[in-house]
């Protein structure tokens, strides 16, 4: 069984864990604002911000040729191709979004922290939905990006967009349960939470077995490999248990009664699954095999 060797598992792992985390964490943001709850705004804008700045790290690190990047962005924008690329290219499209989510972000930090002058701006209803939405657009593209692929035909599903947005809000709740102390917004999350984990599970159930019955051998070949073969064990572990049981029964139990510890481990272990869920889908591209 080999493998695809397009992409690093784990550094571009990391870009699609800090790219969800950015992208669905502008959106809670943006909501939190609206709604008027400011509580922890200022620390969760930090974390926006080193978010997507890790992320554009994490993408620029998996290429080969990384200064080849910027030399063909400003190409087409002098040839003025730009534009067009953005709406035939996710690689371009992608650029863009992220590109105006470091900028949005940028702007929140200065908010919160040297320029609170800026509020005058940021907090217009306008400015906060465009910040969401962008985050919303940034997490999608990271999906698509993965789902438009050539040659791996377990990543050429609808499915994997979907699943990356629960994963990606399921991060956000988690951010957000480690910073807010508030007993009513923390209960809050925790049912929002429990919601987001199960789309997620469900997600995650629905790919693995499009996957299998797709008919295509090496969809169904990466599909085996996470759920019985050598990536069982990391995938049950870590993904499974880890990243998805474990918080929604920790969740159950907080519906209860909140506890600050039990919602820190939900927490953890929910963005530890995440992260894992990443680097194991990307493992688990097996390239489709031509016979001539």
């Amino acid at each position: 069984m080999m493998f695809q060797e397009i992409w690093n598992p784990v550094v571009l792992g990391f870009f699609l864990w800090f790219a969800g985390i950015a992208g669905m964490g502008s959106v809670a943001y943006a909501l939190m604002k609206i709604s008027k709850v400011e509580e922890k705004l200022k620390e969760l804008s930090v974390i926006i911000f080193v978010s997507i700045v890790l992320a554009l790290v994490f993408v620029v690190a998996d290429l080969s040729r990384p200064l080849n990047m910027p030399f063909a962005i400003l190409q087409s924008l002098l040839s003025g191709t730009f534009i067009v690329k953005i709406f035939i290219s996710w690689m371009s499209f992608g650029i863009s979004v992220l590109s105006l989510l470091l900028l949005l972000s940028f702007l929140l930090l200065l908010r919160h922290t040297f320029v609170p002058g800026l509020q005058k701006l940021t907090d217009q209803k306008w400015c906060l939905v465009l910040t969401g939405l962008i985050g919303f657009l940034v997490v999608i593209y990271s999906g698509f990006l993965i789902a438009n692929a050539p040659g791996i035909p377990f990543w050429n599903n609808a499915l994997i967009p979907v699943l990356w947005i629960f994963s990606a809000s399921v991060c956000a709740v988690a951010i957000l349960k480690i910073l807010v102390k508030n007993e009513s917004i923390t209960h809050f999350l925790t049912r929002a939470g429990l919601a987001l984990e199960v789309g997620e599970l469900v997600s995650l159930v629905a790919l693995i077995n499009v996957s299998l019955y797709s008919g295509i051998e090496a969809a169904q070949e990466s599909a085996c490999a996470l759920f019985l073969g050598p990536l069982a064990p990391a995938f049950w572990l870590f993904v499974i248990i880890i990243g998805v049981l474990v918080p929604m029964g920790l969740g159950f139990v907080l519906l209860r009664k909140e506890d600050r510890n039990l919602a820190l481990i939900a927490a953890i272990c929910g963005l530890i699954g995440a992260l894992a869920l990443r680097m194991l889908v990307l493992w688990a591209g097996i390239p489709i095999t031509i016979t001539l």
